[in-house]
């Protein structure tokens, strides 16, 4: 095994097993993500982050459709954008290189990896990064977080990119 899937396995909470469940499906539920990441059902905010987190461990995105999925149901629910941000990062060492580590607005922990890669998607008519999680899933990255990284990226004749777990990440185009 190597240093850097240890390191995955440390830190990414594991997802529940919703692919191998095969409860019906009850068709939309009252419950959607605004495109800053925040929870609402029946048009109240969810604040709890413990139930935010056993929500997030069973969403699932299949097709640019959203699942909140059990044994015994799968329901759609409504995801303005995306159902998570990167709020903020840090730097790992590991042996001979650096891995990028995203934290979400729940506060799980991402590498930057070839499992978890950044890509660019449109959002508001602007190419943004957006960190590729499990599922289906992606969390896009905050302001702030970007502005940061722009100080640190590097340059070369495809465009501006961050360097982690050995891998160039894009930017910009």
């Amino acid at each position: 095994m190597s240093k850097l899937s240890e390191l995955v396995a440390e830190l990414v909470t594991p997802h529940a097993p919703t692919e191998k469940w095969t409860g019906q499906t009850c068709g939309m539920l009252d419950m959607r993500i605004d495109r800053q990441g925040r929870w609402f059902h029946q048009g109240g905010e969810i604040k709890r982050l413990g139930l935010l987190k056993l929500f997030a461990s069973v969403l699932s995105c299949e097709q640019n459709t959203h699942w909140l999925t059990t044994p015994a149901e799968r329901c759609e629910i409504a995801v303005e954008d995306v159902a998570f941000l990167v709020t903020s990062w840090y730097s790992h060492k590991l042996d001979d290189m650096d891995v990028l580590v995203a934290v979400d607005n729940l506060g799980r922990k991402w590498p930057i990896c070839q499992q978890y890669p950044l890509e660019l998607r449109c959002f508001e008519q602007q190419q943004l990064p957006y960190l590729g999680l499990s599922n289906g899933l992606h969390a896009r990255v905050a302001r702030n977080v970007y502005y940061q990284w722009a100080e640190i990226a590097e340059q070369d004749k495809q465009g501006v990119y961050l360097r982690s777990a050995g891998i160039q990440f894009y930017l910009s185009e």
